[in-house]
């Protein structure tokens, strides 16, 4: 759809896996868009050696898990060389904030986006900028820019969250376990984190 899209740009598309890169390389064949696209497999950033040493201005990492994607972040950011990102992880979204705090990034927008039933969030990050400060735990874990902008699809994803939390917190508390648990006074602090963006949400 970018290639459609936007007539003057071109796309290099990688993957790990060969046969999943292939999917992609016979879509984009038969989207007679072969000529705008440069194809790799490659493990991460790596992939952007096949650009012969130019640069991107935007980098898309999208459909993993948090604690891949901030993997490839911390292992690859050198060859970034300022590009913004795109990053749609899965799950661990608050190691991701974090490790773009750590490679020198911040989150500039973030948005819900919704599909087959279920939510995901999405982030645009770029460098920060001259002695921003990385983010309160209560960004790491809710999100900057939704904190900020709290958008009205973001509330079937809060009201989710408190029920997961709730569980866990009455889960180990029956169990005897929270008296020595970080975890649980972790989840007791998310929970009014998320309680206070519901009632600004719903107000």
């Amino acid at each position: 759809m970018l290639l459609l899209e936007n007539a003057d740009r071109r796309a290099l598309v990688a993957d790990i896996s060969a046969p999943a890169l292939q999917k992609a390389k016979d879509r984009i064949q038969w989207m007679g868009l072969t000529d705008r696209a440069v194809f790799a497999v490659a493990d991460g950033l790596d992939a952007l050696n096949a650009l012969g040493g130019d640069h991107p201005d935007t980098v898309f990492v999208l459909g993993m898990g948090g604690d891949t994607v901030s993997g490839i972040l911390r292992r690859g950011h050198q060859k970034l060389h300022g590009a913004a990102l795109i990053l749609g992880a899965q799950t661990e979204l608050p190691l991701v904030r974090e490790s773009l705090c750590t490679i020198g990034y911040r989150i500039r927008r973030e948005m819900v986006a919704s599909e087959n039933g279920r939510d995901y969030i999405l982030m645009r990050a770029e460098p920060a900028l001259t002695d921003e400060p990385a983010y309160s735990e209560e960004e790491l874990l809710l999100g900057p820019g939704l904190l900020k902008e709290m958008p009205v699809e973001w509330l079937p994803v809060l009201q989710r969250r408190k029920r997961l939390l709730t569980q866990g917190i009455a889960a180990m508390a029956a169990s005897g376990r929270e008296k020595d648990s970080s975890r649980f006074a972790l989840f007791q602090r998310e929970l009014a984190y998320v309680e206070n963006a519901l009632h600004r949400l719903q107000r």
